[in-house]
């Protein structure tokens, strides 16, 4: 994973541990738990040191009470609207 990618994970998981507090109040413990994420998968997708899978994304989103679009929509709410993956050049 190229240096962008891993800043956008790293804002991914920052974003998803705020509104997992936020919203459901519970440890990142319960959550993994309840949600049958594997606690450190969700640890490390919070720390932004893993890349989501979409089974483990749809779980999460799936705790949320949200669909993956929605889960989405709210993940990308918390982080900067200027944030591209590609430098300008790319195009």
């Amino acid at each position: 994973m190229d240096a962008k990618g891993k800043e956008y994970c790293k804002m991914f998981g920052i974003a998803l541990r705020t509104l997992r507090v936020e919203r459901t109040k519970k440890s990142l413990c319960m959550f993994a738990y309840e949600n049958d994420v594997p606690r450190s998968t969700l640890s490390r997708i919070e720390m932004g040191t893993n890349e989501a899978q979409l089974v483990t994304l749809k779980k999460i989103a799936e705790g949320f009470g949200w669909s993956l679009s929605e889960l989405f929509y709210n993940i990308e709410k918390r982080m900067p609207a200027d944030f591209k993956i590609f430098d300008d050049e790319h195009y």
